[in-house]
């Protein structure tokens, strides 16, 4: 009886792939994440979105919009980030070319002397001894060169898909790399903010402790000379001096805040030395714009750190179906082709030209464990990865919550500390005429002060935390992008 083997080998093949294929695990679709509110609050607006706006077009303060072009430019931070893409871009790359036959040329030669007892040197002595064979044809036996020159070739046939889903994974990690660097955009531009609107602050502070030690300088100079009539005591002179010199001193320690600010912001921009330009007041116009927009479903499309959880959940995913994949055999080809002669002489004519073509096909045995482990791995990191998107989202959600509530607050307070402000310079006035006319104490001067100057800088304190809410409400909502 006359057996087939190639048929009985191809059927044996196609048992071990469908058997393969029926044991490999399924994986996980990605799941949906859970609906985002209408809105974030009962009042809040469904409007355009400010993510759109770019930072030169949020912000109206040109020393600002210059200050935040050079930190973006000269941050060291950013230009790493910068790296990174390139980093992960050339990943990617990689991932793709390896969906490609990868193709060498070489030239190669060996000299290699075979045992009287082995094939190779029987049949070479043989080879010899025909008669069919021309002297160049007749092989060195002492040493039997062999000369190779040409190109070769192998290709893995990407049947199921295991290539392409690592490439669609360096496709989405390199996507989430990208929405790093934006996310740490959108940080520099509202830190540098931040950092320039404390500055305008401390210099109203300054300001107003200048004001303040003019205003008590002369009521001590008013003390002295009341004193000298015998209207005051050296009590109340040594109370105004010492109230004086309290002043004095915050004002040397504003003035150090002052410098540590400037310096933080020289940092940002990578400079050693220089100064920061910048305005007289805070401009929050257009800040004021975020208060009725922005919608809770922009953060899924605009916010970067967002992004980049849904680019990295979509690369769990290929990994986990690529580990499925490694369950399947392998079909790999290989093509060979030049110029291969153990004349040297003979090595360039056509003659020695060349050519070999293989095949395999190879599927895991006792590696099951192994790879049932590594997608068990796989799978989980696609759970985490979606659960890290999910917390994402509701974090960004709450953030943004939050911002909105605490801008509430802060307008009634600015509202109130502008009534305690008026207030107290009422009293200071009425303090003032009192005393001169023996109605009032020295002490109820000093306490109209204090309580004036407490006013002041708790006002100027209030506004820079409503510009600092602003800011980052800005960057909560998604916008930053340079």
């Amino acid at each position: 009886m006359k057996i087939n083997h190639s048929h009985t080998i191809l059927a044996a093949l196609t048992v071990s792939v469908l058997s393969v294929g029926c044991a490999a695990p399924k994986t996980t679709a990605v799941k949906p994440t859970v609906l985002l509110p209408e809105q974030y609050t009962q009042t809040s607006g469904d409007s355009l979105s400010i993510a759109r706006l770019q930072y030169r077009d949020f912000f109206s303060d040109q020393h600002l919009v210059a200050l935040i072009s050079r930190v973006l430019t000269h941050n060291i931070d950013h230009r790493i980030a910068g790296e990174r893409i390139k980093i992960a871009e050339a990943y990617l790359e990689v991932r793709k070319a390896a969906l490609l036959p990868s193709v060498t040329a070489g030239l190669r030669a060996s000299g290699t002397h075979y045992g009287k007892h082995t094939m190779e040197g029987v049949g070479n002595f043989d080879t010899n001894l025909s008669s069919n064979i021309e002297n160049s044809q007749r092989i060195p036996t002492v040493i039997t060169p062999d000369y190779w020159l040409g190109l070769s070739a192998s290709w893995e046939i990407d049947l199921w898909g295991r290539l392409g889903n690592l490439r669609e994974a360096a496709r989405e990690r390199f996507l989430a790399t990208r929405q790093g660097k934006d996310l740490l955009t959108a940080a520099l531009i509202t830190h540098t903010a931040t950092l320039y609107y404390e500055l305008i602050m401390l210099d109203k502070e300054v300001a107003i402790l200048n004001e303040h030690i003019d205003l008590q300088h002369r009521a001590l100079e008013i003390v002295k000379i009341h004193k000298e009539v015998g209207r005051a005591t050296e009590l109340a002179v040594q109370q105004f001096d010492a109230q004086l010199a309290n002043t004095r001193a915050a004002l040397y320690s504003v003035q150090q805040e002052i410098t540590a600010t400037e310096n933080k912001l020289l940092e940002l921009t990578g400079s050693y030395t220089g100064s920061i330009e910048r305005s007289a007041a805070i401009d929050i116009h257009a800040i004021r714009y975020l208060a009725g927009h922005g919608h809770p479903r922009q953060l899924l499309q605009y916010r970067p750190d967002i992004r980049a959880a849904y680019h990295e959940l979509k690369a769990s995913h290929a990994d986990a179906q690529a580990a499925r994949a490694a369950f399947f055999p392998t079909v790999n080809l290989g093509a060979a082709t030049g110029l291969q002669s153990f004349n040297a002489a003979r090595l360039l004519n056509p003659t020695s030209i060349a050519a070999q073509l293989l095949g395999s096909i190879s599927a895991p045995v006792f590696q099951k464990k192994q790879l049932k482990a590594n997608f068990n791995i796989a799978t989980a990191e696609q759970e985490i990865a979606f659960l890290n998107y999910q917390g994402t989202i509701n974090k960004a959600f709450q953030e943004v919550r939050t911002l909105l509530s605490y801008m509430d607050t802060n307008e009634k307070i600015l509202a109130e500390k502008n009534k305690e402000v008026k207030a107290l310079g009422k009293g200071i006035e009425v303090s003032n005429d009192l005393y001169v006319t023996a109605y009032a104490s020295y002490l109820e001067i000093i306490a109209a002060q204090k309580s004036k100057i407490t006013a002041d800088l708790d006002l100027i304190r209030a506004q820079r935390d409503q510009a600092h809410v602003l800011i980052q409400l800005y960057k909560a909502l998604g916008g930053g992008a340079g």
